[in-house]
């Protein structure tokens, strides 16, 4: 990663104006500078780490709690990532705006850049020390990404006259620096601060206390009967576990997928068959994303699981109602796309007929190809445990199953008729659910003990 941010610092300039024909690089890069911003907060979010968690070492030292943390957070900085602005545009910096716009335009605009992508740094510490893995950080998230798509949608604004306006101007820059001196500061007392109030033993048992006593019991599902109290256990596994918990707060941010066709007037003119792809990933973005590792999530306890009083029938049943259940829920979830037209929620409906239909079993099928171990107490940043052939190969069937019954017609000049035929596909999966759960159940009764064993070896 660093390797390839210098070669485009090196190459930015040349990029710009040759690649993009740009007479002024300068001013073209700073109507990106808040995409850039944007995009480290997601990358730190995803790979930094929050120092506080190195402090248990240290707490019996005869040193100061305030020297502790200023120490840690200092430690911080030894970050691979606090050097990309460096490098990304410091040779910039010095072949493009040094030569154009003199050297202390050319400082103060480096300075200023590097000085905010370490204020990133801090403030994605006091974010994942406040909302990480929560509802509300991840509200904050989708209700940031919802503002500025409206903004640019309904032409409040655009992200990129803004980003000028903050960056391009010469004359502002001074300014620009000073503020970003004094934000820099701002937010590490605040990370000072923060840290220090949740850094005595004491408060972390009183944390570990309010998350033991915090059950995720649902207890309408037992009138299901077994069935239903083994889906209650799954989601319990859910929302208990950092990885499963991850799975589905992706899955929320997910559901806005369709925005970036369906926001574009002519990509939907030139390739109206993409919204199939974008219904199909949109409805079923939990049914992909959690049910490629279906028995994986369950690998500590699968030979536990087998021990129980239930049937592999009903085993496969409460997995397919609840994959089911999420995707008609996705489904609810996706109808405010009709605003931007009734066709869309027609593919929507159709897609979802389709997910629970035929690619719940493809899914379920496919995901008893050789399950890999997950250990559910890791997070799920860069963290390729579990992955194995079947999910690079699953992809294949679940997006483009629907293409092969839609496309003939489609070729013909009946687009509709190829919506219905999916539609229908989806329907016959349904009514014969009982017989396609039923062979579900025999492949996985036949492949149980070698996929016990395998989770035992690894």
């Amino acid at each position: 990663m660093l390797v390839y941010t210098l070669i485009l610092g090196f190459a930015l300039d040349s990029l710009i104006t040759k690649g993009f024909d740009q007479p002024d690089s300068f001013a073209f890069l700073n109507r990106f500078i808040l995409y850039y911003f944007a995009f480290e907060f997601v990358t730190r979010y995803f790979i930094q780490s929050a120092p506080v968690l190195d402090a248990q070492p240290y707490l019996h030292l005869p040193v100061k709690r305030s020297t502790l943390i200023h120490y840690l957070l200092g430690k911080s900085m030894f970050h691979l990532l606090n050097i990309m602005a460096v490098l990304l545009f410091a040779p910039f910096t010095f072949m493009a705006v040094w030569t154009r716009s003199g050297g202390s335009t050319a400082l103060l605009w480096l300075g200023s850049l590097i000085l905010l992508s370490w204020t990133v740094h801090y403030f994605v510490i006091l974010f994942k020390k406040r909302l990480d893995d929560t509802v509300w950080g991840l509200l904050s998230i989708l209700g940031m990404v919802t503002f500025f798509i409206a903004a640019d949608y309904f032409q409040w604004f655009h992200l990129t006259q803004v980003s000028f306006l903050i960056f391009g101007k010469v004359e502002r820059l001074p300014l620009l620096f000073i503020l970003s001196i004094g934000l820099f500061i701002l937010v590490y007392l605040f990370n000072s601060r923060a840290f220090l109030a949740g850094l005595y033993p004491d408060e972390w048992t009183k944390n570990e206390n309010t998350h033991r006593s915090n059950r995720y019991d649902f207890t309408f599902l037992k009138s299901f009967g077994w069935i239903g109290e083994w889906i209650n256990l799954e989601i319990k596994l859910i929302l208990r576990h950092k990885r499963t918990r991850t799975i589905l707060w992706m899955s929320s941010l997910l559901l806005l997928y369709g925005l970036i066709f369906y926001t574009k007037d002519d990509v939907m003119q030139k390739m109206p068959d993409i919204m199939l792809f974008a219904g199909v990933f949109v409805t079923g973005v939990f049914m992909i994303n959690y049910g490629q590792f279906l028995f994986s999530w369950q690998a500590g306890h699968f030979d536990f699981t087998l021990t129980r009083p239930l049937s592999i029938r009903q085993y496969i049943e409460s997995k397919y109602w609840l994959l089911v259940t999420v995707t008609f829920l996705c489904f609810l979830l996706s109808i405010p796309y009709v605003y931007f037209g009734w066709k869309i929620l027609l593919v929507h409906f159709t897609v979802m007929l389709f997910n629970i239909g035929v690619n719940v079993y493809v899914i379920m099928n496919m995901a008893m190809w050789s399950p890999k171990k997950i250990n559910l107490s890791k997070g799920g940043t860069l963290n390729y445990e579990g992955v194995g052939a079947a999910q690079w190969i699953m992809g294949i069937p679940i997006l483009l199953g629907p293409y092969v019954l839609y496309l003939p017609f489609r070729w013909m000049g009946y687009p509709n008729i190829g919506l219905i035929m999916v539609g229908l596909a989806g329907v016959i999966g349904i009514v014969f659910r009982p017989y396609l759960l039923s062979l579900t159940a025999q492949r996985l009764a036949s492949l149980k003990y070698k996929i016990a064993s395998g989770f035992r070896q690894e």
